[in-house]
């Protein structure tokens, strides 16, 4: 058997997955430091569940793992982890609200792979159920703008309203059963070409005329669309616009430069009913996004079924796009500070690892019994900063020669002041 990797699935090696780790524990810091808390859901899903919302030509379902148990009975593997979530918020009906949560899991995608783009990968999301308004959306999207300050990734988040697609289309006479597709395909304007496009509008009934309209009406400033409309009698439009507004003053006193306004942002899931955003990397090392989100006020609704509203808004952070921007920066790809090597003092070696342990000194002991030589040249290539020789003479004199592998400076010091020097 030939022994290879799916296309699309990776093994991470140690000093892959310290990045990973490094970007997932900026994630977890700052998710909770916004008052989210921690949740795991199954992997595993009711096939029914995943399909949620969606009608069975939708391009999400073609991409969700389908598969079946000894019973015969449907299911598959989860696409993201915002259905599982509606699911918990569905069952555990006594949650105090509002409730945010985050969770950081694996998800699997059946679809095209491509730079920052695999089929089983990790997302990272943040949701909240129980506030309506651009309040937390506003949190929202000052989190992201500190979460990629922190990572030193400089981004542009996009976003946009469904609202404001909606009640456009609406003025342009657009027929209600076609308002989800015709969404989709603009979210699509810079990702095809205009005659491919032309040919997708073509087959749901829009002609070239109306899909030239199309463009030029989704291709203008939010001050434009509040002029435009200034008088209208659109609820849905004036809802939009309206939300953009307070949304957009919101950012800008809270001067998020980072955020823009993008009409053409839909963000192809029929389940957002409000603002959505998503996230790109300034520099275009990836042209997908880094993340996205938005407000889905009615899934969960739906799940409960018992005369009440439950708002949501959420978003992810993809951990692969992420990575595959970061990977390549080896400033802090290595965990270990320091490998001590004994000298027939083993037991010794044992209780100094102990105490360097015990002051959060992530510390290796060489137990192959490898030359001195040996053992420093192993050190030197798995970037392990400091070597502590442990000897008779050392135990004696109770001092201990420290070797600073990056300097190649060499000194004779006491438990407490190596402690001092490493923690430095």
């Amino acid at each position: 058997m030939k022994l290879q990797n799916l296309k699309g699935t990776t093994d991470f090696l140690p000093n892959e997955q310290i990045v990973r780790n490094n970007i997932t524990d900026v994630l977890r810091k700052y998710f909770e430091r916004y008052g989210y808390l921690p949740v795991e859901t199954p992997i595993l899903n009711k096939f029914d569940l995943l399909a949620y919302k969606y009608n069975e030509d939708a391009e999400i379902l073609k991409e969700v793992y389908h598969l079946s148990d000894q019973a015969e009975r449907e299911l598959g593997l989860r696409y993201d982890l915002t259905i599982p979530f509606c699911k918990v918020i569905g069952i555990n009906k006594d949650l105090s609200m509002p409730f945010r949560r985050y969770e950081i899991g694996r998800v699997f995608r059946n679809g095209p792979v491509k730079a920052g783009r695999a089929r089983e990968f990790y997302q990272c999301d943040v949701d909240v159920v129980g506030i309506k308004g651009r309040f937390i959306e506003a949190e929202q999207l000052l989190m992201v703008k500190n979460v990629f300050e922190k990572l030193g990734i400089d981004i542009e988040i996009k976003w946009n309203n469904r609202k404001l697609m909606q009640g456009l289309l609406m003025e342009l006479d657009i027929e209600e059963s076609l308002i989800d597709k015709v969404i989709s395909l603009i979210d699509r304007i810079e990702k095809t070409t205009y005659n491919e496009l032309v040919r997708e509008f073509e087959k749901i009934g829009i002609n070239k005329d109306k899909v030239d309209d199309i463009f030029t009406l989704f291709d203008k400033s939010l001050n434009e669309y509040v002029n435009l409309y200034e008088n209208t009698t659109n609820s849905i439009l004036k809802e939009g616009i309206l939300e953009c507004v307070e949304l957009n003053n919101y950012l800008l006193s809270l001067n998020v430069k980072c955020a823009v306004f993008y009409p053409k942002l839909a963000r192809g899931l029929g389940i957002y009913t409000g603002t959505i955003y998503e996230f790109f990397d300034k520099d275009k090392k990836i042209t997908s996004s880094l993340g996205g989100g938005g407000r889905y006020d009615k899934i969960i609704t739906d799940f409960m079924n018992n005369g009440e509203e439950y708002p949501a808004v959420g978003l992810s952070f993809g951990l692969e796009p992420i990575y595959t921007i970061l990977k390549d920066n080896k400033s802090n790809n290595n965990i270990i500070d320091v490998l001590i090597i004994p000298m027939d003092t083993k037991i010794e070696s044992l209780k100094l690892a102990d105490i360097l342990r015990g002051n959060n000194i992530n510390t290796l002991i060489e137990m192959n019994d490898r030359k001195m030589k040996k053992s420093f040249a192993y050190a030197d290539k798995n970037s392990i900063k400091y070597v502590i020789v442990v000897g008779t003479e050392e135990l004696e004199n109770n001092m201990y020669s420290l070797k600073n592998m990056e300097t190649g400076e060499q000194q004779m010091l006491s438990i407490d002041d190596i402690i001092s020097i490493i923690k430095k």
